[in-house]
């Protein structure tokens, strides 16, 4: 199985990543998308790839972490773009539940993800809450539809669009206790939907309250192959073919 979202770079896993990793391993899980959220957690990212190179990194900036000087740290992004392997850029897009940087600054700084992601021909993270509406026009007035929207919390209509504009759609832990979603779920199409853990956040049911990590993934998985009625084992297949496809990765 592969954990398309997840922040292994963050604090939470200091203590104890092999472990985390291991646990991983154990229930099947093979590959992991390891998203920066801004430029200390997207280098660790691409070091923690040094060893393990089965986590694959993602580098950019979250708007929730956008400060002052983003843009100019923004160049410390591009760097890694130029430098590194690296097989997406986020984790970016807009936010606009907390509202703590304005509006069009974030949507500037997405711009420039956008940009990048173009120039190193790489599939986009894309957060947004609050935002489907502004986020999908800056992707249509840029022209550009490769990536993910993760964590997909919009309406099912909204899913339509950005399913016609080419994106796939990620889900993690609310599949397991959210009756909107799984209604949203059931509806799109098996092969432009992949699975994530956001962890260490957004654990699933039997770890609420709780870090989550890779592992968990599996309990999505089984959620996702009760509302579809599918066997475990078949979804997931078609679910690390999507990933495949879209990361442009070796399965």
């Amino acid at each position: 199985m592969i954990d398309t979202h997840c922040h292994l770079s963050d604090p939470q896993f200091n203590r104890d990543l092999p472990e985390v990793l291991k646990r991983a391993k154990s229930v099947g899980v093979h590959k992991i998308i390891n998203a920066g959220y801004d430029v200390k957690t997207s280098q660790e990212a691409v070091r923690i790839a040094e060893n393990e190179p089965w986590l694959l990194p993602a580098v950019g900036i979250h708007p929730n972490e956008l400060a002052a000087d983003s843009l100019e740290q923004f160049q410390d992004i591009e760097r890694l773009l130029k430098e590194k392997k690296i097989y997406a850029v986020g984790e970016t897009g807009l936010d606009y539940y907390r509202d703590s940087s304005s509006r069009e600054a974030q949507q500037e700084l997405f711009r420039r993800h956008i940009t990048v992601a173009r120039e190193y021909c790489l599939p986009l993270l894309i957060h947004t809450r609050n935002s489907i509406d502004d986020t999908i026009g800056i992707l249509e007035k840029e022209d550009f539809y490769y990536g993910v929207f993760h964590c997909y919390s919009g309406t099912f209509e909204q899913a339509k669009v950005i399913l016609d504009m080419g994106f796939y759609l990620g889900f993690g832990g609310i599949l397991t206790f959210s009756k909107r979603t799984r209604e949203i779920f059931k509806k799109i199409p098996v092969d432009r939907i992949l699975l994530e853990t956001d962890a260490p956040f957004l654990s699933p049911v039997g770890y609420r309250g709780k870090r989550n990590e890779p592992a968990y993934i599996m309990e999505t998985l089984k959620a996702a192959a009760q509302i579809l009625e599918m066997a475990p084992s078949g979804l997931e297949r078609i679910l690390d073919n999507n990933a495949a496809v879209l990361f442009s990765l070796d399965e």
